[in-house]
């Protein structure tokens, strides 16, 4: 037979109240199953525990050499099953996950913010990579998940769009380029430009779509992180062709993007998990923040 939690509940309370009716009264049992579990855990021990009268229960030096280890073991049980509780309800927890450092440097920061603020128990720790290395890094660290645009299938991998967007010509809010609705690539001509140097993921994607319509690009500047492209466009210095949804207003004001057409390019920004495998409660609750605040910038750039 084996030791039982509810066992050394029952052998401690009957220790410290000197009294079987007692200790059953305080645990919700009948003076019979309290005696016959402390009859069992003898047979466990393979000792007496209590010398019994017709009035009280005395425990024997045994009982007394294991009420301590006893007590500490339902100490440790009862901490593990509220760490538990509070890992499932996602009160405490940690989570781990990948980034592409283009998201992870416009979209992060508020993210980050706002989940702390209502989940301070929960640790984050991010890695915030070039877009290319993101499935590697999921694979081969603890993330659980990783948030970021890939292209095709990946094996192993499971691909979830969470946030659509247009490759767009993004400009300073003022003039000729602020009147346009949208730009076609050919009229790229007439601006300076900046866009991700050539090993970048998003410029392989543009290069090779622009190629089956028959078209290049040249761009003016050519830079490896979008926040770079970014500030140079605030700077005045030429207009960046980048996703729409890196546009946030509260990092950019002066800036607008306008869909790039002729041909028209989609990017999306992926929840990237491995397949199969389960997120953490903590993992959860904060994919579900990510979730929360794409669905309020979709709604925002559809207005």
């Amino acid at each position: 037979m084996n030791l039982s939690i509810r066992q050394l509940q029952i052998f401690v309370h009957v220790y410290r109240a000197g009294n079987l009716t007692r200790a059953a009264t305080q645990l919700g049992l009948t003076q019979s199953a309290v005696s016959l579990q402390l009859r069992q855990l003898e047979d466990v021990f393979g000792l007496r525990l209590f010398d019994r009268t017709t009035r009280a229960v005395h425990p024997t030096g045994a009982a007394t050499e294991a009420v301590a280890a006893a007590e500490q073991i339902l100490t440790a049980a009862s901490g593990l099953t509220n760490h538990m509780r509070n890992l499932n309800d996602g009160s405490t927890g940690k989570v781990t996950f990948a980034a592409s450092a283009g998201f992870a440097s416009t979209f992060m920061p508020p993210i980050l913010a706002t989940f702390h603020k209502f989940n301070p128990g929960i640790d984050v720790v991010f890695y915030d990579v070039p877009a290319h290395h993101l499935v590697d890094r999921l694979l081969t660290t603890e993330a659980e998940f990783a948030l970021g645009s890939v292209e095709g299938e990946v094996p192993d991998v499971s691909i979830e769009p969470i946030l659509k967007g247009r490759l767009s010509a993004v400009g300073i809010d003022r003039g000729a380029f602020a009147a346009k609705k949208q730009i076609a690539w050919d009229d790229l001509a007439a601006f300076p430009t900046i866009a991700m140097r050539r090993e970048t993921m998003i410029r392989i994607n543009i290069d090779a779509a622009l190629a089956r319509f028959g078209k290049s690009f040249v761009p003016t500047y050519e830079v490896s992180l979008f926040n770079t492209a970014l500030s140079m466009t605030a700077a005045g210095l030429g207009v960046s062709i980048l996703p729409d949804y890196i546009v946030l207003p509260r990092q950019f004001p002066t800036l607008v993007a306008k869909p790039l057409v002729r041909p028209a390019l989609d990017r999306q920004v992926s929840l990237i998990r491995v397949a199969g495998r389960s997120l953490s409660p903590a993992a959860t609750r904060f994919v579900a923040q990510v979730r929360t605040e794409f669905s309020k910038l979709s709604k925002s750039k559809n207005k």
